[in-house]
C-alpha cells in the first residue's frame, strides 16, 4: 500500500523589512535560515521564508541581536501510513536572512552561531568575526578582518579573496579552501577527515592539518591517511 500524503505545511511565507537600524556590532543565534551579510546602500534586515521562522530583532547599545525561534516541527512534505511518517525536508524549505550594511561601513565584531543554515559573508570590513555552525557551509568573499575564527562539523568553509590578520579555522568533516587572498600575520586549519586547499594566498605563517585528507598548497599535495600532516611555512611578500 502507499503512504498516504499529509498535508504540507501551511505556514504564511513572508517577505519583510525587519529592520532599517544602524549598528556596530551583529550577533545571530540561527537554526536553519540561510544567512548573506552583505555591503548595500543602507542598513537593512531582510526577511524571507515561513512566517514562524520569522527572526526576532533587537538593538541593544550598538549590538543588532537576530534570533531565529525554535520550533517543534520542520516544513517540508510529510507521507504518513499507520504508525510510519516520511519527511522530505530539502534546503529550499528554509527561510533566507540578508542582512546589508552600508558600502563603507566598518564593523566591530559579528558572531554567527547557526545549526543547518548556510552563512555567506561578501565585501565586509570589519574588527573580528566568528563563525559556528553544524552542518551548514561557510562562505567569505571579499572580507577584510583583523580576526577571523570558524567552526563547523560536516559543513565546507570557502574563502576568497579575503584579507585577514589572523585566522583559525576547525572542520570534522568539510573542506577548507582559501584561494587569492592575503595573511598578514597566521591562519591555522585543522581538519579530521577533509581536505584543505591553498592557492596564490601571501602570508607570513600558516599551519595546516588532517587526519585522512589531503593538503594541497600551491598546486603541491601532501597526503598522509590516519596520520597528522602539518605544513608550516614562512613566505615574504
Amino acid at each position: 500500500m502507499f503512504f498516504s500524503k499529509s498535508d504540507e505545511s501551511k505556514d504564511k511565507v513572508i517577505n519583510e523589512v525587519l529592520s532599517n537600524d544602524s549598528f556596530n556590532n551583529l550577533n545571530l543565534d540561527l537554526i536553519n535560515l540561510d544567512l548573506k551579510v552583505e555591503t548595500g546602500d543602507k542598513f537593512e534586515v531582510h526577511f524571507y521564508g515561513p512566517e514562524d521562522e520569522k527572526p526576532s530583532v533587537e538593538l541593544k547599545d550598538d549590538t543588532l541581536q537576530i534570533k531565529e525561534p525554535k520550533l517543534d516541527h520542520q516544513h517540508g512534505k510529510f507521507w504518513r501510513k499507520g504508525f510510519v511518517e516520511v519527511n522530505i525536508v530539502s534546503q529550499s524549505d528554509n527561510g533566507n536572512l540578508i542582512v546589508t550594511v552600508p558600502e563603507g561601513h566598518h564593523l566591530s565584531a559579528i558572531k554567527v552561531s547557526s545549526v543547518s543554515g548556510d552563512t555567506n559573508f561578501k565585501s565586509l570590513s570589519l574588527d573580528s568575526l566568528a563563525i559556528s555552525v553544524v552542518s551548514g557551509d561557510v562562505s567569505l568573499r571579499t572580507v577584510q578582518t583583523d580576526e577571523v575564527k570558524l567552526t563547523t562539523t560536516s559543513g565546507d568553509i570557502g574563502l576568497k579573496e579575503v584579507t585577514v590578520k589572523q585566522g583559525k579555522a576547525q572542520l570534522v568533516s568539510g573542506d577548507f579552501t582559501l584561494k587569492n587572498s592575503l595573511v598578514l600575520d597566521k591562519f591555522k586549519v585543522s581538519t579530521t577527515s577533509g581536505d584543505n586547499l591553498v592557492e596564490d594566498v601571501k602570508a607570513a605563517q600558516y599551519q595546516l592539518s588532517t587526519l585522512s585528507g589531503d593538503n594541497s598548497l600551491f598546486g603541491k599535495i601532501k597526503q598522509l591517511p590516519k596520520e597528522i600532516v602539518q605544513i608550516m611555512l614562512a613566505l615574504l611578500f
